[in-house]
């Protein structure tokens, strides 16, 4: 009988053959619960200790109450490495490369508990001045080799991932931590920028689709009390959806097209508010304008009358056509975060499949697929 396929996964647009014998269900399960949870364990603690990396001179001269932060920082990563790391490297893996890197990082987490973190017990949160210096020294020997276990640990089981056309070497770099972090916090901040948007959505709809609808309809600037809550509506848009859109476009990690089109939404947005604004004053002085400038007969009246309808209809059309472009960005800028987020998702979903022709950086540098 002739042996069963091997299963595919798709990463990105490209596929990659999993192990005979392990499925995709097998992989997807093991991914979502012990893998990625497992490289967002590794990345806490290799940026927490990356954080109190000094000098062996640098943790034997340091102020005590820098040596403090720093023993407290240490004792937290300790504290992860127990407690989160340690029972996700417990979970045996369906990809056998995986499991020669998890068995490997479990042995060596067994070592340093046994030779490190125990000796770190021996001294509580609150060290007492008669144990400063033997603090200090503990430390310059722990920091390193807490360091070297997680990263070389880490770079291990990330080559191994079947996601990953990498050697350890890629992930032991600065790079991609690096490259995690700033496509994690571009990622988080669309999120807020999204609900932030939601939140304006009905405001969108009463304040600017309605009223633009309303005064083309009938040819006539809004008075002033009609116009507050249209005007505190653009208000907003000026005073807080701006800076948000600004804030963005200063992260790293946008790529060129989306950074293009924000940086539209974000010069669009503030100006037709601002053009809006100052078009509907300018309307309403020039209705005051000529009902005060009316003659007293009959025919100066008719004229006045005249002037009012062609005033009101002239203005009312640009204030009705820049509300409605106000609109339209809006509605072009929540149709396309969604797009965004799920953009940002592929890219900082591991970062593993890179193309291996690295003279192709800028078209292959994000991972296309699955997502953290």
């Amino acid at each position: 009988m002739s042996a069963m396929p091997r299963q595919v996964i798709l990463v990105g647009n490209q596929p990659v053959s999993l192990p005979e014998g392990v499925t995709a269900l097998d992989w997807a399960l093991e991914r979502v619960n012990a893998q990625n949870p497992r490289i967002r364990s590794f990345l806490g603690c290799i940026r927490l200790i990356e954080g109190v990396l000094e000098s062996n001179y640098a943790l034997l001269h340091c102020s005590p109450e820098r040596l403090l932060d720093i023993w407290s920082k240490v004792r937290k990563v300790s504290q992860l490495i127990r407690r989160q790391l340690s029972p996700l490297l417990d979970v045996p893996s369906h990809i056998p490369k995986l499991e020669e890197a998890r068995l490997s990082a479990g042995l060596a987490q067994s070592m340093l508990e046994t030779h490190v973190l125990r000796g770190l017990d021996r001294f509580p949160d609150d060290v007492a001045p008669g144990q400063i210096m033997e603090v200090r020294k503990l430390l310059c020997v722990s920091i390193g080799q807490i360091h070297s276990f997680l990263h070389d640990t880490f770079g291990a089981i990330m080559a191994a991932d079947p996601r990953s056309l990498h050697d350890a070497d890629y992930f032991l770099s600065r790079r991609f931590p690096r490259d995690i972090e700033e496509a994690e916090w571009l990622h988080s901040t669309l999120i807020r920028l999204g609900q932030y948007l939601e939140g304006l959505e009905s405001g969108r709809r009463a304040r600017l689709s309605k009223p633009a609808g309303r005064i083309r309809r009938d040819e006539a600037v809004p008075a002033r009390a009609d116009w507050e809550t249209t005007a505190e509506f653009l208000r907003t848009l000026l005073t807080g959806l701006t800076p948000k859109l600004k804030e963005i476009l200063a992260l790293r990690g946008i790529r060129f097209y989306e950074m293009e089109i924000l940086d539209r939404h974000a010069f669009e947005i503030p100006h037709h508010c601002r053009l809006v604004l100052d078009l509907h004053e300018t309307a309403l002085e020039a209705v005051e304008g000529i009902k005060a400038s009316v003659g007293a007969t009959r025919a100066e009246q008719e004229q006045g009358v005249r002037d009012l309808i062609h005033c009101h209809a002239a203005c009312g059309r640009r204030i009705a056509a820049r509300l409605e472009e106000i609109d339209t960005v809006l509605r072009d800028l929540v149709a396309f975060v969604p797009l965004w987020v799920e953009a940002v998702e592929k890219r900082r979903a591991l970062l593993l499949k890179r193309s291996i022709d690295e003279g192709h950086k800028t078209d292959h540098a994000a991972l296309e697929g699955e997502a953290l």
